[in-house]
């Protein structure tokens, strides 16, 4: 939900605007105690721009501080998305992961009041150094999207959540501190980046902040907090039953795929500040900062109106402030363009809407349809007030519509209408507009200035209506969502996606090949999204492979979530490599379509898509296998079982707890995946039937765990301490220290070519230290480092082989690396 301003001078806060609260659509329930909690918001000017690199870098304390406490608007900027890291909830990596991080940080803002940023910087990984980081991203346009992002929002004082000293901490955390301490410079340079002024003005921050702790002077003994401006953020507001840190515990557990749950706190709570510009600061962080409304010019009467409006509030009936209300919308109207103005025109408006309890819903039954399609439409208006409302000039963006409004909404009478609605042919698909382009390992592209910085797309399909208040015009845009009434959970709200007509799914993303001419059954699907799908896939090959099937591949009369699977027998090609296998659907209408339609589902966050390019890779590569069944033992979630059966093993899960050791003696080898002993209770429970597996001869392989909650217990046969220890250079070379090792030899003899197109990292999480009973296979280390040597440990246990290995394997395999399922067969196979 959002109320349009007729010009739009600051597109970045709008939008922001128009996403944060779009998402109320799924909650219109507003309190008398929001209502005040938001009335009193219109007495302050005051912006705080937060920034840092990845989600969870924020300061939620912080954040819900000057959110509720001082009741100014604060903003996040995450220069990236969190796509490099690891998700503790399910298998999604990369861009996948990177689309819920960012849906988690926009649920983190809606609890804690602030809104949301990025850039276009792209999480590539750990990263050690500041220089490696702007090694690999575009610093230029990464520092274009920070000034873009503070010309837009216009704060008083910009806060870092990091320093600009090399080493303490992640490379790109490093850089983030150095780029906003030079965007507070260029942003009001009018030189510095002037494609920018054709929609925005250059904008002087006042002061720049380095929101600091003991954390990063951990082992100085001359840290001094009396050097540092003091901030209480822990007090408590009686509007809405909560303290600061409270609502800030919320906040951060919604970074769920990080493991991040919280829990809040009370009392006093203390952060830290160190100024780096501006008028020199002593009493507090806004010191010769003014931000009520004495800033602005005519600013006097509208202090005025806003503090009367507090005054006579009327919790009982909240509808008796709407005309106060108009008077401020209408005294905001004669001030000069600015991202404060906007706001609280913005926020006045949505005062006006709540006052009325007005509730409004556009909604179809569908999750999702195609270009050129027709949707049946449910609209929904109920004024809840005693005025006289009325709604017009109702209007569909993206889609043609019949239905039209032209009504009365008297107290508490539901007006509602149901039509069709044409989704325009030429809407484009609704995949994050951040990988519409191929990007680089550094960065995303997105060519258009005024989508940059965005949090996520606009919503598909919006509808926009004027309500006029008592004389007075509002403007609301409500977005078109899917609505169902689930058994279970009752109403259930949800985005609405424009979509391919089908979805093409290869079951396996990556099959590997050990041999020339082998033959391989692929299975391939053609999901409707639509009914009567009918056509022909075809599919296109890599030079010198062939499809041995015969006839055409065709599929008839497919309703919306039906499927036809083709077994498709491929047989290889004589090179070494990895290649691309490709598909289309011919349909009976003309079109082509060659995408696939990911969904992503979680409670914690709206139903999410991403639309790709329909393909597997075919892994050409020497791998050789010994044994048939292996056993897996879940973790925090990775695609280590797809990889084992596309090496031809049988996989099957484990139960741990239910497990006998009859049951596990049938595996050859059994792995257990990343971060098992963090996330796995069971294995917690029961890791001494490990211990016995090994002992009559079973071969155990152990991912990356972390030292991040993990019970203190002796996990392993012999003494293993867990570090921080990684190699993030994916190229680092490592040295063989055992070279006749059976990891190296069997069944594949392990070379250095074997680490050759390595992704994003060699591993991470090492042991620093173990007992005489390791071995270790590698050694190695980043640039300018001291070689580390716990990537691979192998020791035997009694008449069985124990491995524990921090190689970022869960990576690799997914992404095709030959060498990486050679090394892994190893892992996996004994004598």
């Amino acid at each position: 939900m959002q109320f349009s301003i007729k010009r739009i001078l600051f597109p970045l806060v709008l939008f922001i605007s128009f996403i944060s609260t779009s998402r109320a659509q799924y909650n219109q329930s507003h309190s008398a105690a929001d209502i005040l909690h938001h009335m009193q918001k219109l007495q302050h000017t005051g912006r705080v721009l937060y920034v840092a690199a990845h989600p969870d870098d924020e300061n939620t304390r912080f954040i819900s501080y000057i959110e509720n406490g001082r009741k100014f608007e604060a903003a996040y900027l995450a220069l990236t998305r969190g796509d490099g890291g690891q998700n503790v909830i399910g298998a999604e990596l990369r861009e996948a992961l990177g689309l819920i991080r960012t849906q988690e940080l926009l649920a983190a803002r809606r609890t804690d009041g602030g809104e949301q940023f990025f850039s276009r910087a792209n999480d590539f990984g750990y990263s050690k150094t500041p220089n490696e980081t702007f090694n690999i991203w575009d610093r230029e346009a990464v520092l274009a999207d920070v000034v873009w992002v503070i010309r837009n929002f216009q704060p008083d004082i910009i806060v870092t959540r990091f320093n600009e000293t090399p080493g303490i901490t992640h490379g790109h955390h490093t850089a983030s501190a150095v780029l906003a301490h030079e965007a507070f410079k260029a942003a009001a340079d009018k030189t510095q980046f002037p494609e920018q002024l054709e929609f925005v003005k250059p904008w002087q921050t006042k002061k720049l902040y380095w929101n600091t702790s003991s954390w990063f002077f951990r082992g100085n003994d001359d840290f001094d907090e009396s050097k540092y401006i003091k901030v209480d953020v822990g007090g408590y507001d009686a509007v809405l039953g909560e303290s600061y840190t409270e609502i800030a515990a919320r906040s951060r557990s919604n970074h769920k795929s990080q493991a991040f749950g919280s829990t809040g706190t009370r009392g006093e709570e203390i952060e830290l500040f160190e100024q780096w510009e501006g008028e020199k600061s002593n009493n507090g962080l806004f010191d010769g900062i003014k931000t009520d409304w004495s800033s602005v010019k005519a600013g006097k009467g509208i202090q005025e109106q806003v503090d009367k409006l507090i005054s006579s509030f009327d919790a009982l009936n909240p509808a008796k402030s709407v005309d106060q209300l108009i008077s401020v919308k209408k005294a905001l109207a004669t001030l000069p363009e600015s991202a404060v103005k906007s706001n609280k025109i913005q926020l006045v408006d949505q005062l006006i809407i709540d006052c009325l309890g007005f509730y409004h819903l556009v909604a179809t039954d569908k999750r999702m349809a195609s270009p050129g399609d027709s949707l049946n439409v449910y609209v929904e208006f109920v004024n809840r007030a005693g005025l006289d409302v009325q709604v017009k000039n109702f209007t569909v963006n993206g889609a043609q519509s019949a239905i039209s409004f032209d009504d009365e909404l008297t107290d508490n009478q539901k007006v509602s209408k149901t039509g069709a609605i044409m989704i325009d042919k030429g809407h484009s698909y609704s995949t994050p507009y951040w990988l519409e382009n191929e990007g680089t390992v550094g960065m995303y592209q997105v060519s258009e200035q005024l989508q940059r910085g965005k949090p996520e797309n606009e919503p598909a399909i919006f509808a926009n209506f004027t309500l006029t208040v008592n004389g007075t015009e509002v403007d609301v845009q409500s977005p078109l969502v899917f609505r169902e009434n689930d058994r279970i959970k009752g109403e259930v709200i949800e985005p609405f996606y424009v979509t391919p007509p089908v979805s093409i799914d290869f079951e396996k993303e990556v099959v590997i090949f050990t041999k020339p001419n082998q033959q391989r059954t692929i299975e391939v699907s053609v999901k409707a999204l639509k009914d009567d799908i009918s056509g022909e896939l075809q599919i296109q090959l890599p030079a010198g492979w062939k499809l041995k099937n015969s006839g055409s591949l065709s599929f008839e009369d497919l309703n919306t979530n039906e499927k036809t699977t083709f077994s498709l027998d491929i047989m290889s090609g004589s090179n070494f490599g990895k290649f691309s296998l490709g598909a289309t659907a011919l349909l009976t209408d003309g079109q082509k379509i060659s995408n696939k339609v990911s969904e992503i589902t979680y409670d914690h966050i709206p139903n999410q898509v991403i639309i790709s390019d329909a393909k597997a890779q075919l892994v050409f590569a020497d791998v050789k296998i010994n044994g048939n069944q292996i056993g897996y033992i879940p973790g925090a979630g990775d695609v280590i079982p797809e990889a084992l059966e596309a090496m031809g093993f049988q996989v099957n899960e484990i139960d741990i707890a239910s497990a006998s050791i009859n049951d596990l003696t049938k595996y050859d080898a059994i792995v257990a995946g990343i971060r098992a002993y963090n996330t796995n209770e069971a294995l917690q429970n029961n890791y001494n039937k490990l211990f016995d597996y090994m002992n009559a001869g079973g071969n155990y392989v152990v991912q990356y765990n972390t030292t991040y909650s993990l019970p203190d217990k002796d996990f392993f046969p012999y003494q293993l301490s867990l570090s921080r220890d990684r190699i993030t250079d994916e190229t680092a070379a490592l040295t063989f220290l055992d070279a006749e090792s059976e990891l190296l030899n069997y069944p594949n003899k392990i070379t250095k070519d074997d680490f050759a197109g390595w992704v994003q990292e060699r591993g991470l999480y090492f042991p620093n230290s173990w007992s005489k009973e390791y071995q270790p296979i590698f050694s190695g280390h980043d640039q300018g480092e001291s070689s580390k040597e716990g990537s691979l440990l192998v020791a035997q246990y009694g008449k069985g082989r124990f491995v524990y290995t921090g190689l970022s394997f869960f990576r690799e395999l997914p992404a095709g690396v030959p060498g990486a399922y050679r090394l892994f067969a190893n892992l996996v196979s004994s004598n």
